[in-house]
């Protein structure tokens, strides 16, 4: 039993080390979406240090012990906002998204879930609608009834 406790000890301890060891030798982000704004300002019709000024930084920051820390956000809204044929998914994460090679549009092309619940609420719309009308009938078929058996007082 002793045994047993150790080895699963000693497991879970390797699988710890492992994983801390593996998040360690992981890619750093940030230098990759450094090395993408450099690609983006390498494909302009203006140099790179115009683009950076545009985007609020400097040539600096792209380079030596400043290539490796994070890009901050305002140089983000900054590459969106003046160059807006920039993907911003591929500036984070380094792939693009697409369908049928466009750019997805949330806003004109709804999610398959967005229509499956804009249809149930148009069904549980019309059931209201039934139901509202059913309970009026069914007012209007007591208030017969009533008079029908005398039940109905004429204060």
């Amino acid at each position: 039993m002793i045994i047993v406790t150790i080895l699963l000890l000693f497991w879970h301890c390797t699988i710890y080390v492992n994983k801390f060891t593996n998040q360690s030798k992981m890619e750093n982000k940030f230098t990759n979406i450094k090395d993408r704004v450099v690609e983006i300002a390498e494909k302009q019709d203006i140099s790179k240090e115009e683009f950076f000024r545009t985007i609020g930084m400097t040539s600096a920051n792209f380079r030596g012990k400043a290539k490796e820390t994070p890009l901050n956000s305002n140089a983000i809204v900054n590459i969106i906002t003046n160059y807006p044929e920039v993907d911003l998914y591929w500036l984070i994460n380094g792939s693009s998204i697409k369908k049928d090679n466009k750019n997805i549009d949330f806003v004109n092309d709804p999610s398959s879930e967005y229509l499956i619940q804009s249809v149930k609420c148009k069904e549980k719309d019309k059931l209201i609608s039934v139901l509202l009308e059913q309970i009026s009938d069914l007012k209007a078929d007591k208030e017969d009834l009533k008079k029908l058996l005398g039940l109905y007082s004429n204060d």
